[in-house]
Formats: structure tokens, C-alpha cells, sequence
């Protein structure tokens, strides 16, 4: 029995191997291996769209668009950026959304950009994209930190919802500086996870990192039509805000 594991074993691993990356960094190996383990892996950029700007001239508010809805019974999406100090952007569990996000993230300096979808066979898929940059974007302080009006504006959220045919669009934003720690005298401050219900039902949980740019705005998208849905958001500090759209 050990050595038909073993064998399994050696054939998810060769097979990941010999996948071809579409565009090679020293830190994906590392990355991939901390979160997939030996989980089976393709690159797979006919099925996922990743989009981001010819070239970020603004390294903290950086906007990237995924879509992989051509991924039938999609699970889990994640997003990395390979080459940041912090490369983890989201994790989300696709529990009732579609594998479709858009926000805006800082970079550190030029980055392969890959977003992660797991399938309903266990099988993940892999969109990469490279995101030109002079960086700089992660060792910044935010900059409504500094705002005198910071602790009255502080977990102030808006939302709307559009229908795009059969699709319901929900759009989030939350003031909130989003601080990575990486600059000196800023303790880090952010936001680390978000939880979204359409009515009692629950959509989504999300754990979200300190690469996305302050006062962050989503995009996700849903199959379920209700008449109101809520989004929680929850800080490093314990604080909790919410957002109710109709």
C-alpha cells in the first residue's frame, strides 16, 4: 500500500514538473509548494483571464481583473503575486460566487501575477500575468492613515448591485489603510478577512492580506438573486464592519 502511494505520489509530482510556466520567477516553486503541497497543478491561461495595466505607474493602487467563470463548479480561488514581500492577496472559498474578483493591490517591483483555481476535481488551474512596475508600492504608508479625519472615517462602506443577465454584480469599498508593517513606525493594519451572504445564505468566506491598496473596492460576482445581500468586514484588531446593499 506504501509503495502504491509513494508511486501517486511521484506521478503528481512529475506531472507538475513538467508543466510549463508561462512566465518564471525564483519564488513560484517555493510559493506553490507551501500552498498546494503535493496537490496537482496545470497552467492553464486559455480558461482564466488575467488582466492588469501595460505598465503600473502607480505601485500602491494597482488594478487587476480575473475571470475564470469557463472553470465549471469552481471551489477556491487565491492570488499571489510572486515577487512581493507579502505575495498573498486573497483566499477565497467560491461557496455560491463565481471565480471572478476585481481590486487593487500594491507591488513591490515588477511581479508575475498568478490567480489559482481550484476545479471540482481537486485539480487546480493557473492564470499568470506579468505586472510591469517600478515597485515601491509595498513600503509605503497609506495615506488616509495621515488623514486628521482617520478615526471618524474609518470602516465607512458603500456598495451597489447591478445585473449583468443571469449574473448579479456586487461592488464593495471600505475605508481602510490596509497597512503592510513594512514601513518603519507603522504597525501593521489591515484587513484579513471578509464574509459575504446574499440574505441568511452564506456566499463566501475570504481571507484577504495587506498586498491589497488601502481603501479597497471589490468586484465578485453570483448566480443568487435576493433582495439584499451583507458583507462583513473584519480587521487584524478585532474590529467588525458591515454593509448592507439592496
Amino acid at each position: 500500500m506504501k509503495d502504491i502511494f509513494f508511486a501517486l505520489f511521484l506521478i503528481l509530482t512529475s506531472q507538475n514538473l513538467l508543466a510549463k510556466n508561462p512566465i518564471s520567477s525564483p519564488t513560484f516553486d517555493n510559493i506553490i509548494n507551501k500552498l498546494l503541497k503535493s496537490e496537482k497543478y496545470i497552467f492553464d491561461d486559455k480558461n482564466i483571464t488575467v488582466k492588469v495595466p501595460k505598465f503600473a505607474d502607480n505601485p500602491v493602487q494597482v488594478p487587476i481583473y480575473i475571470d475564470a467563470k469557463k472553470i465549471k463548479s469552481a471551489k477556491r480561488m487565491i492570488l499571489f503575486a510572486d515577487l512581493n514581500p507579502i505575495p498573498l492577496i486573497v483566499d477565497m472559498k467560491l461557496t455560491g460566487l463565481l471565480p471572478m474578483i476585481s481590486l487593487n493591490i500594491k507591488v513591490a517591483q515588477e511581479t508575475p501575477l498568478r490567480a489559482l483555481i481550484q476545479d471540482e476535481k481537486n485539480i487546480w488551474h493557473i492564470g499568470s500575468a506579468n505586472i510591469k512596475s517600478f515597485g515601491g508600492g509595498c513600503s509605503v504608508s497609506s495615506v488616509s492613515s495621515s488623514d486628521t479625519n482617520f478615526d471618524k472615517y474609518l470602516g465607512k462602506v458603500k456598495g451597489e448591485l447591478f445585473k449583468k443577465g443571469d449574473i448579479t454584480r456586487i461592488k464593495a469599498s471600505i475605508f481602510h489603510p490596509m497597512e503592510t508593517g513594512l514601513v518603519f513606525g507603522n504597525s501593521e493594519f489591515y484587513i484579513n478577512k471578509i464574509a459575504i451572504f446574499a440574505e441568511d445564505k452564506k456566499l463566501s468566506d475570504i481571507a484577504t492580506y495587506s498586498a491589497i491598496s488601502e481603501n479597497p473596492r471589490f468586484i465578485f460576482e453570483t448566480y443568487n438573486e435576493v433582495e439584499k445581500y451583507k458583507i462583513k468586514f473584519y480587521d487584524i484588531d478585532a474590529n467588525e464592519f458591515i454593509l448592507d446593499i439592496r
